[in-house]
């Protein structure tokens, strides 16, 4: 993979950096799998609290597959995976919440790694757009995780068309958490960690999987699924410690 995933530890926090910034941060083969398996490395760190994915450079987030990757490579469909959709796979099903630093142009799969991301903040600057049917392809995988997030017109405007939004558009349509200034970027993040570090990891993780979970059922199993999970949740010794810390009117101590 020759350095272009760089993966630096900042305290309870990992940071994934797509380094190929002279093709947009455009996902191959080798990065897709240094992905996957960075994600699950993190899910299986109990120290970690979260994980922030971004791009190098200011221009590009990541610009989806790699059209150059030998025979279609990033589209193949062998095993019963594709190499992108692997990537989502991994990032959905990571313990640990997963936080998109836009930092550019988020495009095609892209775009796919922000939908799949529980967190998502953008600088102002950064435009979104799936161009794949200006080359003979359609934003498949893209769209199957968007449909649940986005306004759907403003989802088919930007698939039949391949035309691009700007980070205010993509923030009201709900494909972004927040959109800010660009020099405000990492401020805005490093505020967000330390509110993230003020909850029990082991509720925002239990509470991350079973959103996922919920996202599949049919309306009426939800709520007796959440009924089961806040039983079980509440009996932890993490939600035993905020109940008393709230008491005590003290900071709870959580295990890290």
């Amino acid at each position: 993979m020759a350095n272009e995933l760089l993966i630096e530890r900042r305290g309870k926090v990992l940071w994934l950096t797509l380094n190929r910034p002279e093709v947009h941060n455009a996902l191959n083969a080798a990065l897709a799998k240094g992905l996957v398996e960075a994600f699950h490395m993190a899910s299986s760190d109990e120290t970690l609290r979260a994980v922030v994915l971004t791009g190098a450079g200011e221009r590009s987030f990541c610009s989806g597959a790699d059209l150059k990757e030998s025979a279609g490579g990033m589209f193949r469909f062998e095993g019963g995976a594709n190499p992108i959709a692997e990537i989502l796979r991994a990032i959905e099903t990571c313990s640990r919440l997963v936080i998109a630093r836009i930092n550019g142009s988020a495009l095609a799969g892209g775009i796919g790694l922000v939908a799949a991301c529980d967190l998502a903040y953008a600088a102002e600057h950064a435009k979104f757009g799936l161009p794949e049917v200006r080359v003979g392809l359609f934003p498949m995988m893209v769209t199957a995780k968007l449909m649940p997030q986005m306004d759907l017109r403003r989802l088919q405007e930007m698939a039949y068309l391949g035309d691009g939004i700007p980070a205010t558009l993509a923030e009201s349509s709900g494909l972004i958490t927040r959109c800010v200034p660009s020099a405000e970027l990492d401020a805005s993040l490093s505020a967000v960690l330390e509110r993230l570090d003020q909850g029990s990891p082991a509720a925002i993780a239990a509470g991350k999987k079973a959103l996922r979970e919920m996202r599949e059922m049919r309306a009426d199993d939800r709520l007796a699924f959440a009924e089961r999970k806040i039983a079980d949740l509440a009996d932890t010794a993490e939600a035993r410690e905020g109940r008393a810390a709230f008491a005590e009117k003290r900071k709870p101590r959580w295990v890290d």
